[in-house]
């Protein structure tokens, strides 16, 4: 056979082979490819869901709450992005709260020890008022007043407030108003020490520990020398009973 005829019907057999090769890889339809996609996707999604269901059950729902935001963000139309979106904002507001009540409670500093000068177990909870008292200095911190609830082996039981800012005054005889959140104004008696410390007695222990655990704001009227009259407001949602009990 002649050399030109031989290499004519190889040519006509390599294109009959490359005429086939479609058949044999079929190239997927547009339809087919966005199946996919999705699929992929809502896999993925799911695969956040399932992290995120575990974060939850497992107490950190700061990080449950990431991954739900960005499966809704990113995955919004889920099945697992749908299931979160009935989730998301409960979850919002139960870690807002749990913020808030973590703030509250670290407001308070409490100490419970033996003190042998004292001769015996001297217990004390207080919290700074939410406004200081004046203006802060240069290199220094604004002055601050503090509630203070003391329970001690020789003084007896005492609610007491300190001033940074000089101190307290108050006329004869000497009256206090306390308000807890909305409840009636009480008007208790008042005392000055007289060893000079900058502070005034609420002779009114057994209310405050009665109700303190269930109140969200205790506001004082007050008189500073340097000062002069103010509302003391502290937030005292976040006390607990534990230290100084409730009677």
């Amino acid at each position: 056979m002649k050399p030109e005829i031989t290499r004519l019907i190889a040519a006509l057999a390599m294109f009959a082979a490359l005429a086939v090769l479609p058949a044999c890889d079929k190239v997927p339809s547009e339809e087919e490819k966005q199946a996919m996609m999705q699929a992929r996707i809502e896999a993925e999604a799911q695969k956040q869901y399932d992290n995120y269901q575990q974060l939850k059950a497992g107490g950190r729902a700061d990080l449950a709450l990431n991954i739900a935001d960005h499966v809704i963000a990113n995955f919004p139309q889920t099945p697992a992005a749908a299931a979160l979106r009935a989730e998301v904002e409960p979850l919002r507001a139960q870690i807002s709260a749990e913020r808030e009540e973590r703030r509250l409670q670290g407001l308070w500093v409490y100490h419970d020890a033996h003190d042998a000068e004292a001769g015996g177990r001297v217990r004390t909870a207080y919290i700074f008022a939410t406004e200081p008292l004046a203006p802060a200095q240069a290199g220094k911190e604004a002055p601050r007043a503090r509630l203070v609830l003391r329970r001690h082996p020789q003084w007896g039981d005492d609610v007491y407030l300190l001033s940074d800012h000089g101190p307290f005054t108050c006329g004869s005889p000497c009256r206090l108003s306390v308000r807890f959140d909305d409840a009636a104004v009480r008007t208790v008696e008042g005392e000055i020490p007289e060893t000079g410390e900058h502070a005034i007695f609420v002779k009114d222990f057994a209310h405050f520990v009665q109700h303190l655990p269930e109140t969200s704001k205790v506001r004082i009227d007050a008189v500073l020398q340097n000062g002069g009259a103010r509302t003391l407001e502290f937030e005292v949602g976040g006390y607990s009973a534990t230290t100084i009990g409730t009677r």
